[in-house]
């Protein structure tokens, strides 16, 4: 699929503001495990932070899973005994639950206590996409993104852009690097592939060196159905297609 599930971090609210703070947490998760555990095996670790199927996606080293190194990191950060924080989740199914139970149980190896809300769609209107940086209360978001154009721009200008902060879209991490904004914005206005190659890398390579998220999971899609329904889609960003589905 192109569905891409991650961790937002508020780098503008301690401790997320210490970039080794947002690395270390990076190497506190196992993937592999959380894959097992919340998905029954069906997904991909990231390899960035656009999905492999997108348009000029980067593929970056797998981060391996590094406790040690983790806590390390939060040593040099000023936080030896870790730090409490909070662990929002954008949907509040099985899977998400999953995932916040065996987030929380992961961080709290590396000295981090997390208290976890997994928000129905209500609570995620109100405390998340109606609420600007000053007054929101997002620390560490449990989410996922699908860009439905298939392309760069939609897996990034979203979720990365200065304009993208909420309540705008959807930048609940409130990341701003000028330079990323300029070569989102670029890329955005030439058809030239090799220019926006270039332009699209150079802000993934950007982003993925400031940590502004803890990438974890690209989904894998199953469905079923009976042999008498054709013409039925799962779309790779996980939508239905029942535009030529014939049941006999």
């Amino acid at each position: 699929s192109i569905m891409q599930r991650y961790i937002s971090l508020n780098v503008t609210q301690k401790p997320f503001d210490n970039p080794k703070v947002r690395e270390a947490l990076e190497y506190a998760i196992n993937r592999e495990a959380l894959i097992k555990v919340a998905f029954a095996g069906y997904a991909t670790p990231a390899t960035g932070i656009v999905p492999p199927s997108i348009d000029f996606a980067q593929r970056y080293p797998a981060i391996q899973y590094n406790p040690a190194k983790a806590r390390e990191l939060l040593k040099e950060a000023g936080y030896p005994n870790g730090f409490e924080t909070t662990l929002w989740s954008s949907h509040n199914h099985s899977t998400a639950q999953k995932v916040l139970q065996f987030t929380q149980q992961q961080l709290a190896q590396v000295g981090v206590k997390v208290k976890v809300t997994a928000m129905d769609a209500g609570q995620r209107a109100a405390e998340v996409e109606s609420k600007g940086q000053k007054e929101s209360g997002v620390r560490m978001f449990y989410t996922g993104w699908s860009a439905s154009t298939g392309e760069a721009d939609w897996a990034l200008t979203p979720l990365f852009a200065t304009t993208s902060w909420p309540p705008a879209i959807f930048n609940t991490a409130f990341y701003s690097n000028p330079q990323v904004d300029k070569d989102l914005a670029d890329a955005l206005k030439t058809t030239d592939r090799e220019r926006k190659a270039s332009l699209y890398k150079n802000a993934q390579d950007k982003i993925w060196n400031d940590h502004p998220w803890i990438p974890l999971v690209v989904e894998q899609l199953v469905s079923a159905n009976t042999a008498s329904l054709t013409g039925f889609y799962v779309m790779p960003d996980t939508s239905f297609s029942f535009d030529e589905a014939d049941l006999k």
